[in-house]
């Protein structure tokens, strides 16, 4: 696990986002004052990975948000490599608030995509735990991230928890996992072979004597059967000839019943010969029958249409009577002319319309029209009414002049108590810019004082100062930190209420110069409406010299005078409307035409309806002398072909299905009659000397190829079912010789199980590797202890407990009796070794949190030479401390700084 980016946000000290970059770095330091949040970084690394911190637990988790911040925010980006060879960015986010959320999430081709663990904040934390091989918060805080405080539990922990911590660093615990697999695995091997062997003793008899025994009973068979078929092929050939000679016999016993039948019907035939003779005479008389019955018909036909004629000749005459008495010439005349007086009428009635009289308008002393004296009345009446609308319209313009000198009033009294509260606000402003200054003074003065506060630890009496280098002759007596938390809220007050006044001066001030800028432009426009009033003025003086009388008696007069002209109309009209007067009497014109229309046609069709009556009465006469003719011609012909009358002639017709099936009758007979002596003389021909075959010689022929057939059938089912036996023994011969091969092979799988399952019972086996990576993690951080001590120190494991080689005293002591420097100088060789060994697998960061303050300057040189030599492979190593000079000694700073606002970040390289 690498980390490529931090990101906080109201986390500890962090009010602000802040991010980090990590993808472009390798070694750096961390540095900033006391308090600024450097460890804090830490804290957030944690955080997103295990949701716990050293320094808060895994409940405190509202300490670690910031005070003046709703929610606390951590995101954390790091790569993994995957089993391809491949490396995979993750990011996982935590979120402290209201709610506290948590998010992982994958870069699959360039886009962040949200992993399913996310929904349970359990599932997530076991999610992110398997990605980092199973290393719980204490195993990553005693390898990967030393926290302040806790640098040395490595070094003096107890055996039994380091040898925990390094099996789970090197995945040892892994080799349980394995036991347990490899258990099931010889378990399933054995369950495998016992089955197998219990399938082996079902297939016992699969011999190839058996086998062959069967073969040659399959032949034995194959034979008889072949046998067996020859004989039925024979027998099948005598009964073939015997059914057909049976079959022939019985043929021509049976043609000989047929002629006897045959012969019996001849008498039938002779009448059937009679009928048809009898039906062809009918249908020589028939035509004359047809004739007669349609010159009946027609007859009958031509005298209902003369009495239909008549009838209509009666209906007719009455009509034209009728219409003759409802024509009146001299009221169509009458009708016409006044039809032709309408043009005037119309014009009349749109001169009234035109001057907004109606029809119905009526007055006791009209006058007569005059169009002339009716335009003058109309035109003084308009001037009339555009002296109102003049007269509304200049009261209306004197209301908005009052409305706009009263707005321009009040704009100017707004300007005024504008320009009197920027006055007070700049007042109000400068005592709040003396009051942030005095904050911000005692805050830098308290800053100073806990600054020097916090190395008080450090001084010793008759030693350099750390920050001065002077020599310490009396240690200042301990003082009371002072509250920088209340002092930086003051300060974040004052500046708070500083900003809200210039917030608000602004404000005021842009009101105060957007209003000055408006007025002139107001006043301005009011110019426009008071010259608008003086020219309504000037036309309605001009207006009311050129008027007459008044608006009532015009109006008057001109009422009258459409009265006269409405009135003049409705004489002549009978009071109609002029339109609904014309409909009428074009309707009344209409009707009188129409009738002298009607009456003519009537008496033409009279006319008309006369002369057919007179042809029908002819046409009737015709075919009577037609039909009396007929009738003479039929009767001596019934009489000359000896039929009674019509009954009897229509009782011999035939249908053409029924001639049609008595002559086919009559010819089926006929030829049957062939038929059967054409093969009498064939099967007599054919038989002539043969003996006849019964039907029991028959059955006895058939029941003996039966007998042959089913033979033939056992032989073969008796042989295939042998060859079902055959294949199924060969089948279980060749499945076991394939058991045998399999046994053989879980045998063996068996015995590697089994020797794999006595290596790796007990814990022998991890003894054995962690001895071995226990041994290479000690050498090499002897190397770089010895570097660190000048030679002096080096590692020993001495019964599972750790302890130093002193060269200088060549003796072996314990590593707690080291002083609080060398402890440190072990502690920081331990986790250098530890970390070179972890980066070959899946982790790839150190971060080391203090600790170098212990160190004398030139212990702390080498230190610093170590670090820079540091073959960081990739690795992301990041120290935390606050001795500028081993911070500059490192190629990249991250500088922690701090600020009333919040701590920022920043890469720094001077």
């Amino acid at each position: 696990m690498r980390p490529l980016k931090l990101r906080v946000q109201g986390f500890g000290s962090y009010l602000e986002s802040q991010e980090i970059q990590f993808d472009d770095v390798e070694l750096f330091a961390i540095t900033g004052p006391t308090g600024a949040g450097k460890s804090t970084l830490l804290d957030a690394i944690t955080f997103a990975l295990y949701r716990e911190t050293p320094r808060a637990g895994a409940k405190g988790h509202d300490s670690l948000r910031h005070p003046a911040a709703e929610q606390a925010k951590v995101e954390l980006e790091f790569s993994l490599p995957e089993p391809t060879g491949s490396i995979q960015a993750w990011r996982v986010v935590r979120v402290i608030g209201k709610e506290n959320q948590g998010r992982l999430e994958y870069l699959e081709r360039g886009e962040w995509r949200v992993h399913p663990a996310s929904e349970k904040v359990s599932t997530l934390n076991n999610q992110v735990l398997a990605l980092l091989g199973g290393m719980d918060f204490s195993t990553f805080t005693r390898s990967i991230l030393l926290p302040q405080g806790q640098f040395d539990l490595f070094l003096r922990g107890v055996p039994r928890e380091r040898r925990e911590l390094l099996m789970k660093l090197y995945g040892l615990e892994r080799l349980r996992d394995m036991r347990e697999r490899v258990g099931e695995h010889l378990k399933e091997a054995r369950e495998k072979l016992g089955r197998l062997e219990g399938e082996l003793q079902g297939l016992g008899e699969a011999e190839e004597s058996r086998l062959e025994a069967m073969r040659d009973e399959i032949r034995q068979l194959e034979a008889e059967e072949i046998r067996l078929t020859r004989e039925a092929e024979r027998a099948q050939g005598a009964l073939t000839e015997a059914e057909k000679r049976h079959e022939k016999f019985g043929e021509l016993e049976g043609l000989r019943r047929r002629r006897r039948t045959w012969e019996g019907q001849q008498e039938e035939m002779g009448r059937l010969r009679e009928r048809l003779e009898r039906a062809d005479q009918a249908e020589r008389v028939w035509p004359q029958v047809e004739g007669v019955e349609v010159a009946r018909k027609e007859a009958e036909a031509a005298q209902g249409d003369l009495a239909r004629r008549q009838e209509g000749l009666e209906r007719l005459r009455g009509e034209v009577e009728g219409l003759r008495g409802r024509c009146d010439p001299a009221a169509l005349e009458a009708a016409k002319s006044e039809l032709a007086r309408l043009p005037v009428l119309e014009a009349m009635e749109t001169r009234l319309t035109r001057y907004g009289g109606s029809l119905s308008l009526s007055r006791p002393d009209p006058l007569p029209f005059d169009e002339d004296r009716l335009e003058t009345l109309r035109e003084a009446e308009r001037r009339w009414g555009e002296l109102k609308k003049l007269e509304a319209q200049l009261a209306r313009l004197e209301g908005e002049l009052a409305q706009e000198q009263s707005r321009l009033e009040e704009r100017q009294a707004e300007k005024t108590r504008l320009e009197a509260d920027l006055e007070r606000l700049k007042e109000e402003g400068q005592e709040a810019a003396k009051l942030h200054a005095q904050a911000k003074a005692a805050l830098e003065q308290a800053q100073q004082k806990a600054g020097v506060l916090a190395h008080r630890h450090l001084l010793r009496a008759g030693e350099a100062c750390p920050l001065c280098e002077q020599t310490v002759t009396v240690l200042p007596p301990p003082r009371e930190l002072p509250d920088l938390e209340r002092l930086g809220l003051e300060l974040a007050r004052a500046e708070q209420r500083l900003q809200e006044l210039r917030n608000a001066f602004q404000e005021k001030r842009g009101s105060l110069k957007v209003l000055a800028q408006s007025l002139p432009e107001e006043q301005e426009r009011l110019l426009a409406p008071l010259r608008e009033r003086e020219r309504l003025a000037d036309e309605l003086r001009q207006l009311r010299s050129g008027l007459f009388g008044s608006p009532e008696a015009l109006a008057d007069e001109r009422i009258r005078m459409l009265a006269g002209l409405a009135e003049e109309i409705r004489q002549a009209t009978g009071g109609e409307g002029v339109g609904r007067f014309k409909v009428g009497l074009q309707k009344r014109v209409a009707e009188l035409q129409a009738a002298q229309e009607r009456l003519a046609e009537a008496e033409a069709r009279l006319v008309e309806a006369e002369r057919q009556l007179a042809a029908q009465g002819q046409v009737l006469q015709e075919r009577q002398r037609a039909l009396g003719r007929l009738e003479t011609s039929l009767a001596s012909l019934l009489s000359e072909t000896g039929f009674d009358g019509l009954e009897a002639v229509r009782a011999a017709r035939l249908s053409a299905a029924e001639r049609q099936a008595l002559q086919q009758r009559r010819q089926e007979h006929e030829r049957e009659g062939v038929l059967i002596a054409e093969g009498l003389r064939r099967l007599e021909r054919e038989l002539e000397g043969l003996k006849p075959v019964d039907e029991a010689t028959v059955r006895l022929q058939r029941e003996a190829l039966e007998t042959l057939r089913r033979q033939a059938r056992a032989a073969h089912g008796r042989a295939e079912g042998l060859k079902a036996d055959l294949k199924r023994a060969e089948d279980q011969l060749r499945r076991r010789r394939e058991l045998e091969a399999q046994q053989a092979g879980l045998v063996r799988e068996v015995d590697v199980w089994e020797r794999l399952e006595r290596d790796l019972r007990g814990d022998r086996f991890q003894d054995f590797l962690l001895e071995r990576y226990q041994s290479g993690l000690l050498q090499r951080a002897s190397e770089l202890m010895n570097e660190l001590s000048q030679g002096r120190y080096a590692f020993r494991l001495e019964d599972s407990e750790y302890a130093v080689e002193d060269r200088w005293t060549e003796s072996v002591r314990t590593v707690r009796t080291l002083s609080g420097g060398e402890s440190f100088l072990a502690s920081l060789s331990l986790a250098l070794s530890l970390s070179e060994h972890l980066s070959k697998g899946r982790m790839g960061a150190l971060f080391l949190d203090e600790g170098f303050g212990t160190l004398d300057a030139e212990t702390l040189e080498q230190v610093a030479g170590v670090l820079e030599a540091l073959p960081t492979r990739g690795r992301l190593v990041g120290v935390v401390t606050h001795v500028e000079a081993l911070a500059e000694r490192l190629p990249a700073r991250l500088r922690v700084e701090k600020s009333p606002a919040g701590s920022r970040l920043r890469w720094s390289d001077d």
